[in-house]
């Protein structure tokens, strides 16, 4: 990484974390306050931010959107339809209330839940932890066994499985909540690795789900945000021992192409950019490993990031057999095998298998701001046979993991879904090197 690409990593990563104090006159001068604002004083800055798009300065002709907080005083209001959970910092969680009627989970008008929340956005609610605390134990106690989530590492098809969950219309699908991705980054920002030692979370990662899916007679599917989540694996089981875990990947060399063609189909340095950034926000122990054997462009740092997402999959699953693994190549060789299990996985019958399969014919994320088609048509982006040799040995000696093929296939992926036998590699015990004792 240049000297220029570092020195502005580090403008922008002190930029996205400005407390609101100081961005709010900027928003103010900007937009235009909104009336009767109340400010929210431990709203961080990045949490406005952090998907803020300029045509959402302005939302259905309102210039309050992401700069108008209220403290909420009434907790029976997230008992609201049209109140959700936006985000979560340190100290608070962050609400906001949509359009009446809207449903921020149809993922046929967008894919990505955070996109409906902006575009029908009225207003930002703000509670304390200890508030909604208080608030969830006055509700009956659950385990998550009406949740489903999928882990992945992004670009791997896992866009298009929560497009057909959504179409059985059997589950309401959760698409890449904000919360989530907040909660990781969070963690990720500790000097010690999210672990199943750090407790003290658990309660936070319990009440940031149980917001998200508030019905308990409700089936829920979470497709998190790729890449920067598998650091909450270790959690998720302890806070919500009933809640169902899947995790889906591809192999490594098409996972990286994809994620440049769609960052960077142009080839103007901001693949290598935002790859070094995404690294940055890894947790300690990953950061840890990349300052030692980093080189090369963003090509490798995207390498690392897909696989340290594999590394944390392989740590949780040394001694669990209730997370089965799924390749996007399995996908394309059986849909209909691989659908199949996949519902039974989330807790879905094989009546709703069509309804499931007809997703294939749209592209899931044909609505999605970022994913536009004829930006990249005609683009051809390539990661060379060098950068996989060295991605190659990366895995071998940093995490016990080996990629064979063109292709950089993942062997040995345990408790995987296969054409043929269905499970393979069900053995628990997979042998990690000594880097896994400071989990």
């Amino acid at each position: 990484m240049s000297w220029i690409t570092q020195f502005a990593f580090k403008i922008v990563d002190g930029f996205l974390n400005l407390p609101s104090k100081v961005f709010q006159p900027i928003l103010w001068i900007l937009c235009g306050p909104g009336q009767n604002d109340q400010v929210g004083g431990c709203v961080q800055g990045y949490d406005i931010l952090a998907d803020m798009k300029p045509n959402y300065a302005v939302v259905n002709q309102k210039s309050f959107f992401l700069h108008k907080f209220s403290g909420l005083k009434d907790m029976s209001y997230l008992d609201r339809e049209d109140v959700t959970l936006y985000s979560v910092t340190e100290e608070e969680f962050v609400f906001v209330r949509t359009t009446a009627g809207v449903d921020i989970c149809d993922t046929e008008t967008h894919p990505f839940v955070y996109n409906i929340q902006h575009s029908s956005a009225e207003e930002l609610l703000i509670a304390s932890h200890s508030t909604v605390f208080q608030y969830l134990s006055s509700k009956p106690d659950r385990d998550g066994g009406n949740i489903a989530y999928l882990h992945n590492p992004g670009r791997c098809g896992s866009t298009l499985v929560a497009a057909m969950m959504y179409k059985t219309k059997q589950c309401v699908v959760l698409s890449e909540p904000m919360p989530i991705l907040h909660l990781a980054l969070m963690f990720n920002k500790k000097d010690y690795p999210t672990s199943r030692k750090t407790t003290e979370y658990l309660d936070l990662v319990r009440a940031t789900f149980l917001l998200l899916c508030p019905d308990p007679d409700k089936l829920y599917f979470i497709k998190p945000w790729g890449l920067q989540t598998l650091s909450l694996l270790p959690l998720i089981h302890q806070a919500l021992p009933g809640l169902r875990e899947i995790f889906m990947y591809r192999s490594v060399r098409p996972t990286v192409l994809s994620f440049k063609k769609l960052i960077d189909p142009n080839g103007g340095g901001r693949f290598e950019f935002i790859s070094n950034m995404a690294v940055a926000w890894l947790p300690v122990n990953y950061r840890n490993i990349w300052e030692k054997i980093k080189c090369g462009q963003g090509d490798e740092a995207y390498c690392f990031l897909v696989l340290s997402q594999y590394h944390a999959y392989l740590l949780e699953t040394q001694d669990r057999k209730d997370i089965r693994s799924y390749s996007y190549e399995s996908l394309l060789e059986n849909k209909e095998g691989f659908t199949r299990s996949m519902l039974k996985e989330v807790g879905i019958g094989e009546e709703s298998l069509e309804a499931a399969l007809s997703a294939l014919e749209k592209d899931s994320q044909a609505n999605s701001e970022t994913h536009n088609r004829e930006r990249t048509a005609g683009v051809t982006v390539t990661v060379s046979d060098d950068v996989m040799e060295w991605a190659g040995k990366v895995a071998r000696e940093q995490f016990e993991i080996e990629i064979v093929g063109e292709a950089g296939q993942v062997l040995d992926m345990p408790h995987q879904w296969t054409t043929n036998s269905g499970l393979v590699n069900d053995a628990v015990g997979y042998v990690v090197n000594s880097f896994a004792q400071i989990f």
